[in-house]
């Protein structure tokens, strides 16, 4: 089942979805530790991963890939 992400009309497929997270989680959960680690909260880090992504999806040349 194709997923819709925020207003910009990104589509992609659950099966590469789900295949996607599961490539980026060891580096993901690395990334939080070493946030956490240096005294980020964990509510910092959350909020500052969103505004990341909200900037790279922004990217009119990255903002819309099918699959």
């Amino acid at each position: 089942m194709p997923r819709i992400v925020n207003s910009r009309q990104i589509v992609v497929s659950s099966d590469r979805l789900h295949d996607c997270k599961e490539y980026l989680e060891s580096e993901f959960q690395l990334m939080i530790d070493h946030a956490l680690s240096v005294g980020w909260s964990l509510d910092e880090v959350a909020v500052a991963l969103d505004g990341l992504v909200a900037d790279e999806i922004a990217v009119p040349k990255r903002a819309i890939t099918l699959h």
